[in-house]
């Protein structure tokens, strides 16, 4: 099949408001069964559009950027397996989901640049916000949301109009130091964003668990999920325990009132 112009418009500004949604209303934060269903209604293939979505949704789940880093975006990659395989009327996935990867790690490579670009918009508003010129202020704030869009969008429509091909010469058109410039990025901003989320973490009164799930992770080589499972755990405990303390407490001073 071909697609039209209001197709064409349509998955475009499906991309683009997705991709601000995540940052902004998060009125469909990760939900990729959903976006690829309405992107398989705008093709006309709704059907397509579930079997695309199911499937990356299980790909993608426990898949995120943590502490500001970077991950490839699989919501992306589910709307171009979409399109690919409505368009190519081929009811093996497989093709178009390896296309979508493609896109998803060119995707990878924009957000490192918004985020890098994002810490300018944060020094233009905080500019205004000292002038207490308030109007620039809150404008200034749309300044991401612009390039949010274009981020979203610009992948899509590159895959409507060129294809796959576009898409890997474009990964192979980037000069090594641009590319390994990105790389240094992506690997300071987790770093970056796990430290700011220490300044907001009890670390004082808790720095014995710090330490247990470091040496959980560094010394004996446990992923995230069997981490948050112990932690889980040991919150859970921690919370049961807390909250019987006052309880028992208040039933040992009845008692005693109750004998005199």
């Amino acid at each position: 099949m071909e697609v039209n112009a209001l197709q064409f418009a349509l998955l475009v500004i499906l991309a683009g408001f997705r991709t601000v949604d995540g940052y902004a209303t998060q009125m469909i934060p990760n939900m990729h069964a959903l976006v690829c269903w309405l992107t398989g209604i705008i093709l006309g293939d709704p059907n397509v559009g579930l079997i695309v979505g199911g499937t990356i949704q299980l790909m993608s789940m426990g898949a995120v950027g943590l502490g500001g880093s970077s991950a490839p975006d699989y919501g992306m990659a589910g709307m171009v397996a979409t399109v690919t395989a409505c368009i190519t009327g081929n009811d093996d996935v497989s093709v178009g989901l390896a296309i979508g990867v493609v896109v998803a790690m060119l995707y990878v490579q924009l957000d490192v640049i918004f985020k890098i670009y994002n810490s300018w918009v944060f020094k233009v508003i905080r500019g205004y916000a000292v002038k207490r010129d308030y109007k620039k202020m809150l404008a200034s704030c749309f300044l991401s949301h612009v390039w949010l869009f274009l981020q979203g969008a610009l992948p899509m429509v590159i895959v409507l109009a060129f294809g796959k091909s576009a898409v890997e010469a474009i990964n192979a058109f980037m000069p090594a130091w641009f590319t390994g410039g990105l790389s240094i990025a992506a690997g300071v901003l987790p770093v970056t964003g796990f430290a700011i989320l220490l300044t907001f973490m009890p670390v004082k009164k808790f720095y014995a668990f710090l330490i247990a799930g470091y040496v959980l992770a560094a010394y004996l080589n446990l992923s995230v999920l069997p981490i948050a499972l112990l932690g889980a755990v040991v919150a859970i405990e921690y919370f049961r325990l807390k909250s019987e303390t006052p309880a028992v407490a208040v039933a040992e001073i009845g008692g005693e009132l109750e004998d005199e």
